[in-house]
């Protein structure tokens, strides 16, 4: 978006399908949907465009038109990193939602002083059910027991007990409220849970049907969920809270240990670090030359399609490679080199400019990462 935007082109474009096409024949594998058949009138934005605006990215008003906020502009910009979008969402998303609700249902909400924060909920649930050593939630616990729930000014405590009640048969939720009968409201009911484990915050069990799908607390960044779950409820500005984000490190501690734990669990990494190694003999923005600190960085990420090859290669040092796969650092076809904001403070007297990009890497590989990725 942030490439086509100010251009007068709108999301029926051809020009915002183009993009589209391109970039599904990249991620289909990794979200499940093809994105190539989401254009034209009938545009991923015309009919999924509410959960863009219900967390600040586009414009209640675009009328078509390809358009961000200043939030999101930040966002696409890398002034605001994936995770700290995250965090900043988990903590302050709530319904009523003015984004994507009429004022006439904001105000029934708030007639019955109802305020709910529903991905706050769900960790906060998890994590409680945790500790009674059943943590986890499928997406019928979800519509069948919390939705109707926060109806009810219901607690933490009050979600957990009707969930293991209902999971030792001790109750039955025949007789309660259907709160999502409509068509899609089960699919955007689910979307909470997609985002939380888009972003690392959950992990989902495989091979079941979606109203069983079994969610969990991902224990990689548990303390750093509570610590997010922690931080009291405030309706300061966002740059406020993303302040706040910064100065607990909360965000940049889940980023060090996605990324970490995500080179791990790839395959064959041992023998793309080996020939990486060998062909770049050095990190291509330091030119440290140690091999204990040196790492293979994918260029176009392997969960995008990246090959094991060296034309997708970098050979890094560690804290490089890091703020690479975060996002923090970005290189550019033609060499030139760019820091997000934070890593600009702490980097930005050491990291050059420019670099020489070696002969056999691929610049579509480049291109490509350029374009489309933002961090983890």
């Amino acid at each position: 978006m942030k490439k086509l935007e100010g251009r007068g082109l709108k999301y029926s474009s051809q020009e915002f399908a183009d993009e589209l096409i391109e970039l599904s024949n990249d991620i289909s594998d990794s979200i499940g949907v093809d994105l190539a058949r989401r254009t034209g009138e009938r545009n991923i934005i015309r009919n999924s465009g509410q959960y863009w605006k219900a967390v600040g990215l586009i414009p209640d008003d675009s009328r078509g038109l390809i358009r961000l906020t200043d939030f999101g502009r930040r966002v696409a910009e890398h002034d605001i990193s994936q995770t700290e979008f995250s965090a900043i969402t988990v903590q302050t998303f709530k319904l009523p939602n003015s984004h994507i609700q009429t004022p006439a249902e904001c105000l029934n909400w708030e007639s019955h002083s109802l305020i709910i924060y529903p991905l706050r909920i769900i960790l906060s649930v998890l994590m409680e059910l945790k500790k009674r050593e059943q943590g986890y939630l499928t997406t019928t616990e979800l519509t069948k027991i919390i939705i109707p729930l926060s109806g009810c000014h219901a607690q933490i405590i009050d979600y957990v007990n009707f969930i293991l009640w209902y999971r030792s048969g001790e109750i039955t939720i025949a007789d309660w409220p259907d709160c999502c009968e409509g068509a899609n409201d089960f699919r955007i009911a689910r979307e909470y849970l997609l985002f939380l484990e888009n972003y690392g915050y959950l992990e989902k069990a495989d091979g079941v049907a979606r109203d069983a799908e079994q969610y969990h607390i991902n224990a990689l960044i548990e303390s750093e969920i509570a610590e997010i779950l922690a931080t009291p409820i405030t309706d300061a500005s966002l740059q406020i809270i993303l302040d706040q984000i910064r100065t607990s490190e909360v965000a940049s501690e889940v980023e060090r240990k996605r990324v970490q734990n995500f080179r791990i669990s790839r395959p064959n990494q041992a023998k793309f670090r080996h020939d990486v190694l060998a062909a770049c003999q050095r990190c291509i923005i330091t030119n440290v030359t140690m091999p204990e600190v040196l790492e293979a960085a994918h260029i176009k990420p392997f969960k995008y399609n990246g090959e094991d090859t060296i034309a997708n290669g970098f050979a890094m040092r560690t804290d490089i490679h890091t703020l690479f796969d975060a996002g923090h650092l970005r290189i550019s076809e033609t060499g030139e080199v760019e820091l997000s904001t934070r890593a600009r403070m702490d980097y930005g007297a050491t990291i050059p400019p420019r670099i020489v990009l070696p002969d056999f890497t691929n610049r579509d590989f480049i291109r490509w990462r350029w374009e489309n990725y933002n961090g983890m």
